[in-house]
């Protein structure tokens, strides 16, 4: 079972070579004399990993389209968006559901709304999961209880993995969101190493307690309350307060996509007006927007 990952992983590559060359034909013009084309010839190394994939499908049952299919899926899994670009993705997905329910909100709409709620729960349980604050919390968490319940060199080494995949995730996430907690992550993996358990997990409790003060963790806690604001408000069909709520919470995930450091589309009526504001004045603020409505009135002043 363990040659799986490589016979998923090039099966497609001898699909191509061997069951998908195109069929070779004698065009008419050609004289019957000429010798017919040789089929491709595959190399020894080819040839023997064939036969692999050949004898896994026979074990297991597969069929190469099977193979072919659970390498297709696992090549999507790994372009799957992760760390912050999982973050990003979400809060854009977040925020489309914040204008969904408030679309809804403004029209009244009780089931749309219900629904788009529903899935924002669920959305911003999963982006709570994903920032790098939270994150690093759980694998101290892991740290401690391998330092809790493991014999001593089990606990070294589980912890100790533990509290390097934290220090990983702090490195690999924007400045922004990356807690001030990775020198005593550091100082604590050292004194796991040094077998200084006791010390070690003592450090770890400190840590996870002023993680729980984080920035991001508050801002996304503080959201999941106006979610649930939102709906105690649509239990009791008042919109304005609803509609209030979401305001809020799109708010803050707004604020939350500006420590990332880039921009998530708006998504709502508010656009509109904005736009319509821009048109209104062209001539008595000529700055960037107006430039941008009349590319033409620069090439005028020659003179200069």
């Amino acid at each position: 079972m363990r040659v799986i990952g490589s016979v998923v992983a090039v099966v497609l590559c001898i699909l191509v070579i061997v069951g998908c060359q195109p069929e070779q034909r004698v065009a008419p013009t050609v004289p019957p004399t000429l010798p017919e084309p040789q089929a491709p010839r595959i190399s020894t190394e080819q040839e023997q990993l064939l036969e692999e994939i050949l004898e896994y499908t026979k074990q297991t049952g597969s069929t190469l389209e099977e193979l072919a299919e659970e390498a297709r899926r696992r090549e999507a899994l790994a372009q799957a968006p992760s760390g912050v670009e999982a973050v990003d993705e979400d809060l854009r997905v977040a925020k489309a559901l914040v204008a969904a329910a408030r679309s809804g909100a403004a029209n009244k709409q009780a089931e749309k709304t219900t629904a788009a709620l529903g899935r924002l729960v669920a959305t911003l349980r999963a982006l709570r999961a994903e920032i790098p604050a939270a994150v690093i919390a759980q694998h101290l968490e892991r740290a401690l209880i391998a330092i809790s319940n493991l014999p001593a060199p089990q606990a070294v080494s589980a912890a100790s993995s533990s509290l390097l995949a934290a220090i990983d995730t702090a490195m690999q996430a924007p400045a922004p969101l990356v807690p001030e907690v990775v020198d005593s992550v550091e100082r604590a993996k050292s004194r796991v190493d040094d077998e200084q358990l006791q010390h070690g997990g003592e450090q770890i409790l400190e840590i996870l307690d002023r993680l729980r003060d984080d920035a991001t963790v508050e801002l996304l806690d503080t959201a999941n309350g106006s979610v649930r604001g939102a709906q105690d408000a649509l239990q009791r069909a008042a919109w304005p307060v609803l509609i209030a709520e979401l305001d809020q919470l799109e708010a803050m995930l707004s604020q939350l996509q500006e420590k990332i450091g880039e921009e998530t589309t708006v998504i709502g009526a508010e656009q509109e007006p904005a736009a319509a504001g821009a048109e209104e004045q062209p001539a008595a603020e000529p700055g960037a927007e107006g430039e941008a409505e009349m590319p033409e009135a620069r090439p005028q002043p020659a003179e200069e």
